[in-house]
């Protein structure tokens, strides 16, 4: 926080200008003008004016998705192949039976 003097604003227009005259101390420096002269921007974005002729908002881009692999994946291999899950059932058990299968004849070898 800090307080000016009336002298030092004058000062400051001297050396600056103001928007009516040109700076006294600096040769061919004009204050650039603001660029709105109306700085409401809300009020002038919701006008009628404006609205009637500003196009409608877009929806959002829909976001791409990773593709995922349906030989790591079992979710995406039963959704393009739903027969995969019995495949896989049967292979367990076939598996399965087979080890019980070497076991009883290890076992009667053994015996």
């Amino acid at each position: 926080f800090s307080i000016w003097p009336e002298g030092a604003f004058k000062r400051l227009d001297s050396i600056w200008g103001t928007q009516r005259k040109p700076s006294a101390e600096k040769t061919g420096y004009h204050l650039p003008r603001p660029t709105m002269a109306n700085p409401d921007v809300a009020r002038l974005i919701n006008s009628d004016a404006i609205q009637s002729v500003v196009r409608p908002v877009k929806d959002a881009p829909r976001r791409s998705t990773n593709k995922k692999n349906p030989l790591r994946n079992l979710g995406t291999l039963l959704r393009l192949n739903p027969y995969a899950q019995t495949m896989k059932r049967q292979a367990t058990l076939f598996q399965e039976a087979q080890l019980k299968k070497k076991q009883d004849a290890l076992n009667a070898k053994r015996a």
